[in-house]
């Protein structure tokens, strides 16, 4: 296992940049994220990695090995060490599953080794099926297991399991993560599902116009995201405005919004009071409670209506509309368990602290 070092990293398509001095330091044996939107440079960062591509500026480093950097030419992607699962596998049609895993190794080695590989990807015996006679979770672990067949410093995955259904896709993902974290491989994988980056990764870096905007661990990205676009990618979000307030012994410490005062989190940059400020609360900080007597007219709870009301069974996303004068839209509920509420059904919303806020443009 290597560290991955990219410094600096420019790449255009004729007039139109892609990559704008991209900086991505990923430790050795660890599990890193790629996230980001469509056009955000995800699949050309990876492909100037694996290198199929070469880098207009900048340089990739494979532990202390320059593989693209000014005045050292671009090494080649089989001299590059590194191990590559695209979107659907790609696995040779012709072949076995055994033929497929060990294509890239020297003859000597390849029975010990993909035997090794098959029992860890949980498919031994299957070594003389097709391609074709695998489901496609089964093609996804061969996939896996020859591009781990040559002890690879580093693995990328491009998406490998989008083509998966839901069941699937959770199932393998688990057993990927498992078989990288057992060889210990230094990992990367670009995806656009959120979920997957952050139930996988150890560090998730987001990118935007062709440069990474945060690199943090799953849980700061999430609850500490660097600004309200970020936070609205990265999960559901409610972002509405606030006021930082006095709260006794602690100036500035807490802000008032249509969800009443809530406590700042230590994570916000924002400390001066007072302040206009832009907040962040996620939905399941947000509560429904019951309208009892003197529940409405409680200053920390907000009244409203239900717009709808997406069940999932575990739990269920609810939309509301706040009552009385426009006030910046609906908000995001996310609750757990119970009967899916009506449209139009009469609701209080509270919040529950802290939060993350910025300082208003």
């Amino acid at each position: 296992m290597r560290q991955l070092t990219v410094s600096g990293l420019y790449k255009a398509f004729g007039a139109h940049p892609v990559l704008t001095g991209l900086d991505l330091d990923v430790p050795a044996g660890s599990f890193t994220a790629i996230l980001g939107p469509s056009g955000s440079g995800k699949t050309t960062l990876l492909r100037l990695l694996a290198g199929f591509e070469r880098a207009d500026a900048g340089s990739i480093a494979i532990g202390d090995r320059i593989v693209d950097g000014p005045g050292i030419g671009q090494v080649p992607p089989e001299r590059r060490q590194i191990g590559y699962v695209p979107q659907e596998g790609a696995l040779f049609p012709h072949l076995t599953v055994v033929a497929n895993v060990g294509f890239g190794l020297p003859a000597r080695q390849r029975a010990v080794r993909t035997a090794e590989l098959l029992q860890a990807v949980g498919l031994a015996g299957m070594g003389s099926r097709y391609p074709h006679q695998l489901s496609g979770g089964q093609q996804q672990r061969v996939a896996l297991a020859r591009a781990l067949a040559i002890r690879p410093a580093v693995v990328l995955l491009d998406e490998p399991f989008a083509s998966l259904d839901a069941h699937m896709r959770a199932s393998v993902r688990a057993d990927v993560l498992r078989i990288c974290r057992t060889a210990g491989t230094t990992a990367i994988l670009v995806t656009h599902d959120q979920d997957e980056a952050l139930s996988m990764a150890d560090r998730i870096a987001v990118l935007r116009d062709g440069r990474i905007v945060q690199y943090a661990a799953p849980h700061e990205l999430y609850t500490r995201p660097a600004d309200p676009a970020l936070a609205r990618f990265v999960g559901d979000a409610n972002i509405v405005d606030g006021q930082l307030t006095a709260a006794a012994g602690q100036p500035g410490r807490m802000v008032a919004t249509i969800l009443g005062r809530l406590a700042l989190s230590e994570g916000s940059a924002v400390t001066a009071e007072p302040a206009a400020v832009t907040v962040l609360i996620r939905p399941e900080q947000l509560e429904i409670v019951a309208d009892a007597a003197g529940a409405r007219g409680d200053p920390d709870c907000l009244a409203g209506r239900v717009t709808a009301c997406d069940y999932y069974g575990h739990d269920a996303v609810v939309r509301v509309r706040p009552d009385g004068p426009p006030s910046g839209g609906e908000v995001i509920v996310r609750t757990t368990g119970g009967p899916q509420l009506p449209v139009g059904t009469p609701v209080l919303v509270r919040a529950r602290g802290p939060v993350v806020a910025w300082a208003s443009s």
